[in-house]
């Protein structure tokens, strides 16, 4: 398994341990296989947006630095080992993931300033992580349409949805577990049945996105 499917299998395993089943949005079960349905996700109370991040001590600020320049040379592991570390810092962590996110520094650093600030779920990131859905790299589009999932946001169903078409099982497998959690329904996909199995359940997505309104963005 070369570096690229190691990472992807870690936030696999990541993503299964920070999504636990929604109780949040309201989603309706469907009754059937036919006929989905559901109801409006509740939007998170957002931050006041007045209100200035709180960045702590300068030496908790020059330790995050820090930490976002040993990513693009980290391991898999170390990947992952650095992203809890700067999840823990919380708040005063997300004003340069936010700004990390915005500015030309590569797809490792964008990887990992979305992915963390789907961690930390301050409301006031959601519009820096909707912009990184339109990041030229696909693995960055993802994390970001993950992370606004995780803060309720429907805007991410988009990506998530096309992330079942991947040529990756992991990454196929990945979307649909957020998704299932999501919504409570895999509308029949499996990320390793046949090409055209998978094809009917993709339709099925895609109309359960236009016909329940969360397809903004």
């Amino acid at each position: 398994m070369n570096e690229h499917r190691l990472l992807t299998a870690l936030l696999l395993t990541f993503a299964a341990i920070a999504l636990p089943a929604c109780t949040c949005c309201n989603f309706n079960r469907p009754k059937t296989s036919e006929g989905f349905k559901t109801s409006e996700m509740t939007q998170q109370k957002e931050a006041p947006k007045d209100r200035p991040y709180y960045m702590a001590t300068p030496q908790i600020q020059q330790d995050i630095r820090d930490l976002m320049a040993r990513v693009p040379a980290a391991t898999p592991v170390e990947f992952n080992q650095i992203a809890g570390k700067l999840a823990a810092y919380g708040e005063p962590a997300v004003p340069q993931l936010v700004s990390t996110l915005k500015e030309q520094s590569g797809e490792r650093s964008h990887i990992m300033s979305a992915y963390v600030l789907g961690m930390i779920k301050d409301p006031r990131s959601l519009n820096a992580l909707h912009e990184a859905t339109y990041n030229p790299s696909e693995r960055v589009r993802f994390e970001a349409a993950t992370s606004m999932l995780r803060m309720n946001d429907r805007r991410g169903f988009r990506t998530m949805i096309g992330g079942l078409e991947h040529q990756d099982p992991l990454v196929r497998a990945r979307s649909i577990l957020i998704l299932e959690e999501r919504t409570g329904t895999t509308m029949g996909y499996r990320a390793d049945a046949r090409p055209q199995d998978r094809a009917a359940a993709v339709s099925r997505w895609r109309a359960w996105h236009v016909e329940s309104g969360v397809q903004q963005g």
